[in-house]
């Protein structure tokens, strides 16, 4: 039996449930999301090739954003056979680089390094023959993410400046005001990691002044955390408290788990000032075991306190343990003069010298404290 193809009314209805799939994939309903998309698989004709792969990347992409990132490279792989039966067009080509930044964002947290290259690589030419701005400004947040990792989230370079205010700019002429924010927050989290936090909590509060919760719930978390950050680093308790206390008050952390971590990591650090070790250990290993879980690369953000309570409870064995995950590989980077006596610490702690090992450990600490690292 031969079948009708879909009639305009069929299309209609396809397009309104892959519209209401990206609705709720937003809105965090994962599942709900997923399903409906894989009710669509079965409702797109058969040889609608570029319709079954732009699906099979956005069911990728509800895994994706829950850090499910095997199983998300999966569907995207389904997603890249699917669009490779599709004849050579630009409506093609824009699938091609949706699916390939998506897909890089994966690769990078799976630390596939070649293969991360090779499609980095690959989408440049694509982004400029065929990219919109939407895409233009994907691939940066691409290149920025590259550039986190490979400078260590620390004293990043001028060129990440360069990078997000070109597309601010061409954001700003076409006035599109997603991108523009979007890249206005990647710009304040560049000041914060170059340890310019009064030009990151400027620019953060002017993101929270010119928007609303609707349609901007994880750009208002970003700016939120990023001005707790940087009164946190500046060692300002009060600041820190009040705006942490505005953040969990004002941001929906449903958008992006991961800050929740980092503001429980903040919210640790107010109760070690305060004297509350209790409170303060409890939520730093909160945050230490949610960024773990997502392998996440701030340890040093919810670590530092827990060390600095573990030497105060004098627990040096479990204030050693916390040091050698602050020195893995793939984390954020601190000062090599914290670096240093953890190291001295640890070996210290190898010849069974505890009163050695507390001694370095304490001198980290200290270090920390006076640097805004702690």
């Amino acid at each position: 039996m031969k079948l009708s193809p879909p009639g305009a009314e069929d299309i209609v209805s396809l397009q309104d449930s892959e519209k209401r799939a990206e609705l709720l994939t937003i809105s965090g309903k994962f599942s709900a999301a997923r399903k409906l998309l894989h009710k669509l698989l079965v409702a797109i004709p058969v040889h609608d090739y570029l319709a079954i792969s732009r699906v099979y990347r956005k069911i990728g992409n509800t895994y994706n954003q829950q850090w499910q990132f095997k199983t998300a490279a999966s569907f995207y792989e389904k997603s890249e056979s699917a669009l490779m039966k599709v004849a050579e067009s630009e409506k093609r080509w824009r699938e091609w680089i949706e699916l390939q930044i998506d897909y890089c964002y994966i690769v990078m947290h799976l630390r596939n390094i070649q293969l991360f290259e090779e499609k980095k690589a690959q989408l440049q030419p694509a982004i400029e023959a065929y990219g919109d701005l939407s895409q233009k400004a994907r691939y940066t947040y691409v290149i920025f993410t590259d550039m986190l990792w490979k400078n260590g989230w620390y004293m990043l370079p001028d060129e990440t400046i360069i990078i997000c205010e070109a597309i601010i700019n061409l954001a700003q002429t076409e006035r599109n005001a997603h991108i523009k924010i979007t890249l206005q927050n990647m710009l304040a989290f560049t000041f914060l990691f170059r340890h310019e936090y009064q030009k990151a909590r400027k620019l953060s509060l002017e993101i929270l002044d010119s928007i609303s919760n609707d349609g901007f719930g994880e750009e208002i978390v970003r700016a939120y955390c990023t001005i707790c950050f940087s009164y946190r680093k500046e060692r300002d308790v009060e600041k820190a408290k009040e705006w942490t206390a505005k953040a969990y008050k004002g941001a929906d952390f449903g958008k992006n788990q991961t800050f929740k971590y980092l503001m429980d990591s903040i919210t640790s650090w107010i109760f070690l000032k305060e004297g509350d070790l209790g409170k303060a250990k409890k939520t730093a290993k909160e945050s230490y075991h949610g960024v773990i879980k997502h392998r996440y690369p701030f340890l040093s953000f919810s670590l530092l306190p827990l060390i600095a309570i573990c030497i105060r409870e004098n627990k040096i064995h479990k204030a050693v343990q916390y040091a050698f995950r602050l020195l893995a590989p793939n984390q954020q980077k601190v000062s090599d003069k914290i670096y240093q006596p953890l190291k001295v610490a640890i070996r210290y702690w190898g010849k069974n010298d505890i009163p050695g090992a507390k001694k370095f450990l304490q001198d980290a600490i200290t270090v920390a404290d006076e640097t805004g690292f702690l």
